[in-house]
């Protein structure tokens, strides 16, 4: 069972690690792609606060990720954390008319998170 939540946790902070690295700085890259899932007018300047509470959310999911390796009740937390980001980056790609493809990288992302939720859960129980 520790394999299995070793290995959900490492592909999980494959997309939490360079999205916190690059949310934090408020990097380009990080407010294109943002911007371009959420439609938040970042790119404009507005709203620029949900980039760095993104960054504190997803740097905070990390560690709390890798510390649930030795104590589940942090990987709960970190990944229960991934799954509101997840969901709410989501809910605002399906409000601006996404679908399809469109939606696929994050329907992943939200999948991966609620694995490591639930491996962890498991173990913490």
């Amino acid at each position: 069972m520790f394999g299995v939540r070793v290995g959900l946790a490492v592909l999980l902070l494959l997309e939490v690690v360079p999205s916190a690295v690059v949310a934090v700085p408020r990097a380009r890259v990080g407010l294109e792609r943002l911007e371009e899932l959420t439609r938040l007018g970042l790119l404009e300047g507005r709203r620029l606060w949900v980039v760095s509470l993104l960054g504190a959310v997803h740097t905070l999911a990390a560690v709390a990720i890798v510390a649930g390796l030795w104590a589940p009740g942090f990987g709960v937390a970190g990944a229960g954390a991934e799954v509101v980001v997840f969901g709410w980056v989501l809910s605002r790609q399906l409000a601006a008319g996404d679908r399809g493809r469109a939606l696929g990288a994050y329907l992943l992302f939200l999948s991966m998170a609620v694995a490591v939720l639930a491996v962890d859960a498991a173990a913490w129980a």
